[in-house]
């Protein structure tokens, strides 16, 4: 069967549903306030030194913690736990700018003060290389160092094409 090009944003996007990658929740803080997110864009771009890049959306409130502070932390979520689907809608289906979405959620605090998910596959604690940021209009892609990494002996992390699927069989 030969390839369907296309070259509408729609039909593209479902194209771009194919490349692999986790899915995990970005957390920041700014002062007393902490908020997190879902995140889709993470990908490893050195061993050594340890850094990963991050692609957050600009008008996000988690965008405006990490660039004041340079630091985050990543979760990386665990396709084992029966919460996860809870945890994709409170951290990605409403904004940090009109809920607080650590309330009444257990989650542990870096030593930074970030929170992290204790039930995380892996956790990532980072610092922005600032000369490294790029800003692509809609989006800022963040390059940073892993300061400190945890992982737990059990779990498998969750990809963003499983929990789509998922989704869809949610849905009907």
């Amino acid at each position: 069967m030969a390839f369907s090009y296309v070259t509408e944003p729609g039909p593209i996007n479902v194209a771009l549903f194919q490349v692999t990658h986790g899915l995990y929740i970005l957390t920041a803080r700014q002062g007393s306030r902490m908020n997190g997110q879902c995140l889709d864009a993470l990908m490893q771009v050195t061993n050594a030194p340890p850094r990963i890049a991050v692609g957050v959306g600009s008008r996000s409130l988690t965008h405006e913690m990490i660039c004041e502070s340079e630091k985050f932390c990543v979760s990386v979520l665990d396709r084992e736990n029966p919460a996860c689907g809870d945890i994709v809608r409170r951290f990605g289906f409403q904004s940090g700018r009109d809920v607080d979405k650590f309330e009444g959620f257990e989650a542990v605090l870096n030593e930074h003060g970030i929170p992290f998910l204790p039930e995380a596959v892996a956790v990532y604690d980072c610092t922005v290389i600032r000369k490294k940021m790029v800003h692509l209009e809609t989006h800022t892609l963040f390059v940073a160092s892993v300061d400190r990494a945890g992982t737990r002996d059990s779990g498998e992390p969750l990809t963003y094409n499983e929990y789509r699927k998922t989704l869809r069989k949610e849905r009907g």
